[in-house]
């Protein structure tokens, strides 16, 4: 089985900080923050961009928690 990695486990085994991360990423740190903590989902190309930094194929990267759909809510039309 392959091992996976959360956004967090991630940049920590590339030896970055959340600082440098945010930066590389183009981001705030506090933006970055939210993503890490699951309250936003990178767009695809953010997240391929983050694989690349971090050194980590981007199918062994879990970008998002498995229950996140469900915790979005719809905008009326």
């Amino acid at each position: 089985m392959e091992t996976k990695f959360d956004l967090k486990s991630a940049r920590v085994r590339a030896n970055l900080t959340q600082r440098e991360m945010a930066r590389k990423m183009g981001m705030s740190q506090t933006s970055y923050l939210r993503y890490e903590k699951g309250e936003l989902v990178l767009r695809v190309d953010q997240a391929w961009n983050f694989s690349k930094i971090v050194g980590i194929t981007f199918d062994q990267i879990i970008f998002f928690k498995s229950n996140y759909t469900s915790s979005v809510q719809t905008q009326p039309a």
